[in-house]
């Protein structure tokens, strides 16, 4: 369980240094980068958002799932 736990944090750690790199991104595209499916992604980004991370999508329907998301500096 701790494996999986240090997993989930390392990836979101990971995405939160990709997003800082100013390019804007899909799920999709983070999903093919990190090898994990586009809704672990977005649970991924949720709390990056709960723990105060200021983030920013643009998209279609259900809140950005082919948009980009990005950091908002």
């Amino acid at each position: 369980m701790w494996h999986t736990r240090r997993s989930t944090l390392i990836r979101t750690l990971e995405i939160l240094r990709t997003l800082e790199q100013g390019r804007r991104w899909t799920l999709y595209a983070l999903a093919d980068r990190f090898g994990v499916h586009h809704r672990t992604i977005r649970r991924d980004l949720e709390s990056l958002e709960a723990a105060g991370v200021p983030l920013t999508n643009e998209g279609g329907p259900g809140r950005g799932n082919r948009g980009e998301w990005w950091l908002c500096h």
